[in-house]
């Protein structure tokens, strides 16, 4: 094992985050050790919010970082907690919190969980381990789909241009419908069953889509059609009406027995 000659607090080296200190580098035989301080002269309470600049202790946390020239690197690095300002604060004695590094219990940096992530959504479970490990990246299968799972969704938009079909949860025994956003090419539901009544239902609740897409399974044509229908009937009825009572004025009934039957 070799150490740098020197203390380096040159933090840019790694782009550490601001209030990082760069202590020392260990070269060992599966990659770097870098020692790293933090020396922001205070911490907010995360319960209250409260800065504070009272040492309580230090401990160490060990990270795993994003790899550099192709070696693993690990940070080990050293924290403060501090002792809590606010007399009516519960939190006594705080950890202090290095958001843009990595977050609170984490064993990773927030960049190299970034790297996961995106080298699951390029590939897969098991062929992102492969390529992870070609990067100098240690993974695994189970951690890189917890990486894409953890993903937030992002909020749902208005559905124009929708795209309909049936699946299987157990083939040949269950299925279901997958509704999927024709413009941005993402599912965004999907339904227990494939019966019209459900897919109706949905639809209905959300009435500004224009176009819809389907198979020629008859099952979604009922849907379509009864939505066609329903569409017309609320758009062009109160049209329609007035038309017709014109030119029967004895039927001064139309209108509603009309809007009853269709």
């Amino acid at each position: 094992m070799l150490e740098s000659s020197g203390l380096m607090k040159d933090a840019a080296l790694l782009a550490l985050p601001e209030g990082m200190e760069l202590d020392q580098i260990h070269i060992t035989q599966t990659g770097l050790v870098v020692e790293v301080a933090s020396t922001t002269p205070s911490s907010r309470c995360p319960l209250c919010l409260e800065p504070s600049s009272h040492i309580h202790s230090y401990y160490h946390r060990t990270l795993k970082d994003a790899p550099c020239v192709g070696r693993q690197l690990q940070l080990s690095l050293t924290v403060r907690k501090f002792l809590c300002q606010n007399p009516d604060c519960s939190r006594k004695v705080f950890t202090e919190r290095i958001p843009d590094l990595a977050e609170p219990w984490a064993r990773m940096t927030t960049r190299l969980k970034d790297q996961i992530t995106s080298i699951g959504l390029s590939t897969s479970g098991k062929a992102g381990v492969r390529l992870g490990d070609r990067l100098g990246i240690e993974t695994s299968r189970n951690t890189t789909l917890r990486r894409i799972m953890d993903i937030p969704d992002d909020a749902r938009a208005s559905v124009v241009y929708l795209g309909i079909d049936d699946f299987s949860f157990r083939r040949g025994y269950q299925f279901g419908t997958i509704l999927v956003d024709l413009e941005s090419h993402r599912p965004i539901d999907l339904l227990p069953d494939r019966q019209a009544a459900t897919s109706a239902a949905w639809m209905r609740d959300n009435p500004e889509i224009h176009v819809v897409s389907r198979d020629r399974s008859s099952t979604y044509a009922s849907v379509q059609m009864e939505r066609e229908h329903g569409h017309f009937r609320k758009k062009y009825w109160p049209l329609f009406t007035p038309y017709c009572q014109k030119k029967n004025p004895s039927n001064q009934q139309f209108g509603r027995n009309s809007g009853r039957n269709s």
